[in-house]
């Protein structure tokens, strides 16, 4: 079935995160329009929104920050990224000469809309990546088992295929994936990125667990197949995944905290070099 897409939906949208920050006291508002940020349309999701990608900054070392993957149940996570996006917009210098910062605050339009976790296919944003555990039958963010959660296919979803070219296309130093509520955060490994996970970890205060009853490390009680992170990790590309404490709360005062750190160490990249 063919949908159409409204003019006013990005608007809409935009309203709606607004409306929702203000009831939560948030003070977000629509990101300015700057010079010095570019704005890429990557693909498009299966009711034709836009999948958008934020540009700040012009130097070799991206890092990537993603919101809204579990749309609207996970709607604080859209609303921080558009909270940082607003923040180094109006503090550039926060952002050092060799970083680019590339920020995707909605990376399920539909289920923003629609207030659910999955696409439009029912497929889970999460469970749809290629790692190497992939399956088509996957457990949700809940724990339930459910039938084609995962795809017909790893990248079977347009919108799966569309954010996973453009991480291979960019190779970002360092991903960042806001997802709630959880009070943790996942991440490490050897090198930079572990580095860049505990400077995270010590910043924000998300404690980083190690064991867990999903085992491997995991302090969920399922196994959360085909996820995003674990193909970033399987390709070598470094990141982390934060579960934000609250449902709500975008908490924003400590994930800048992190941000900033993050920042200043790939910042330190550049010295490192000459």
């Amino acid at each position: 079935m063919a949908y159409s897409k409204p003019i006013s939906r990005r608007s809409f949208l935009q309203s709606m995160l607004v409306a929702f920050a203000a009831s939560a006291g948030l003070g977000l508002r629509a990101r300015p329009a700057q010079a010095d940020a570019s704005i890429s349309v990557i693909g498009w999701s299966q009711w034709g929104q836009p999948l958008t990608v934020h540009r700040l900054g012009n130097g070799p070392l991206h890092l990537f920050i993603l919101g809204g993957q579990h749309g609207g149940p996970e709607a604080n996570t859209t609303a921080l990224a558009q909270m940082l996006m607003a923040h180094l917009t109006e503090n550039p210098g926060e952002i050092p000469a060799n970083v680019t910062v590339d920020i995707m605050p909605e990376g399920n339009p539909d289920g923003l809309l629609t207030g659910s976790r999955q696409f439009i296919s029912g497929v889970d944003p999460n469970r749809n990546w290629a790692t190497p555990d992939w399956q088509s039958d996957a457990y949700d963010s809940y724990g339930r088992f459910r039938r084609g959660l995962g795809g017909t296919a790893p990248f079977s979803e347009q919108e799966t295929e569309a954010i996973g070219n453009w991480l291979w296309g960019v190779w970002p130093k360092y991903i960042i994936n806001y997802h709630s509520a959880g009070g943790f955060m996942f991440g490490g490994g050897e090198g930079l990125a572990g580095e860049l996970s505990e400077l995270y970890s010590d910043a924000s205060g998300y404690p980083r667990p190690t064991a867990g009853p999903g085992g491997g490390g995991s302090p969920l009680g399922y196994r959360a197949t085909g996820n995003m992170n674990g193909w970033t990790r399987s390709v070598g590309m470094g990141g982390c995944l934060i579960e934000l404490a609250s449902a709500t709360d975008p908490e924003f005062d400590r994930n800048l905290a992190g941000v900033r750190a993050v920042l200043a160490r790939l910042g330190a990249e550049a010295q490192k070099r000459r």
